[in-house]
């Protein structure tokens, strides 16, 4: 018997994997990993000012690194006067950035996620799954919607496709002020998967900025560049995410690993509100590193939140399957409640 026919049996007998999972270019997709980060309502103009008063250094530092970059072409909402058109709150919007596509086609239309069609155009990790079974896809969040709507609504009978689901919920009868506790255990789960394992695609979702602006935190805070408490909390947010990166720099063999970084919100916000078509509310940002990105495309032309999913496949080699965007169903009479 030949010697690669002999190596086939010991393999089919024992444990012996199909698929590699270890540091550096020994992954499913040779060493090609997405860390996508999303912070909750945080105003693109007052990330700027955080930025340029020294209270966003990690976020500054990526942006202006080889291969980063900062637009603020980048929106929300949908297309105005369009069945894509959405309210800019959390549920669309977290569903948009997760799915690729818009409320026309994921059916979210609020934040009670009532109607959601996430079977059709579901969460991008499930089809990360379908093309590559053995990726590792891990996602951490202490807004509970992200994992009990849109992921668990993206499983096929129950079947689930995240190898690590960290949800760690706020309280909400004390106004969420335990929020900026909660984004520290999420940091806190993401570091360990990043330190202790070899994730392919990681998603971590912060809330306080969101909550810093509802005044639910702060009653004297609001979504404002002019806010002390608002920029204090993307500076808390800003600090987690270096700790993020630096425990991705410190991986093994990181090296040999090609990092898509992707960094961006759902929504922006005025006064103690968001769910508008204001600039303020649509007129986002994405900060990103990757020398795979579409640099000259994302820094020059208007963006929509929905590319960030064919972003994250054309770095991992990902063609898409048609049928993971089906054409949208008719159209409704499509009601927009603020959050």
């Amino acid at each position: 018997m030949k010697p690669a026919a002999i190596l086939l049996l010991l393999c089919l007998g024992t444990t012996c994997p199909l698929f590699a999972h270890g540091p550096g270019k020994d992954s499913d997709f040779a060493g090609k990993r997405v860390l996508f980060i999303g912070v909750d309502g945080c105003r693109a103009d007052a990330l700027l000012a955080a930025m340029e008063r020294g209270l966003a250094p990690q976020l500054k530092m990526l942006c202006e690194s080889e291969h980063g970059l900062f637009t603020r072409k980048f929106y929300a909402g949908g297309e105005l006067n369009t069945p894509t058109h959405q309210p800019t709150v959390s549920g669309p919007g977290w569903s948009s950035l997760l799915t690729g596509v818009w409320m026309d086609r994921h059916g979210v239309k609020n934040n009670r996620f009532i109607g959601g069609r996430f079977q059709s155009y579901s969460h991008f990790m499930r089809h990360i799954k379908e093309v590559q079974p053995q990726a590792f896809c891990a996602s951490f969040a202490d807004w509970p919607p992200i994992h009990d709507f849109i992921a668990d609504g993206s499983r096929i009978k129950d079947a689930e496709f995240l190898n690590v689901k960290f949800t760690s919920t706020p309280d909400a009868t004390r106004h969420f002020v335990d929020n900026p506790e909660k984004d520290i255990e999420v940091r806190d789960a993401a570091l360990k998967t990043l330190r202790e394992s070899n994730p392919d695609v990681m998603f971590v979702y912060f809330g306080q900025v969101d909550e810093y602006g509802h005044g639910e935190v702060d009653s004297r805070a609001n979504f404002s560049p002019d806010s002390t408490l608002y920029l204090n909390a993307i500076s808390h947010v800003d600090s987690h995410i270096g700790e993020l990166l630096r425990a991705m720099r410190a991986r093994l063999k990181f090296t040999d690993e090609n990092w898509l970084i992707l960094i961006t919100t759902d929504h922006g916000g005025q006064g103690n509100k968001h769910g508008g078509d204001s600039d303020v509310e649509r007129k986002i940002w994405l900060a990103a590193h990757g020398a795979s990105l579409p640099r000259e495309k994302l820094l020059n032309e208007e963006t929509p939140q929905t590319a960030l999913v064919p972003l994250i496949y054309r770095h991992l080699g990902i063609q898409p399957k048609p049928e993971w965007n089906p054409a949208p169903p008719p159209a409704e009479n499509l009601e927009q409640p603020a959050k």
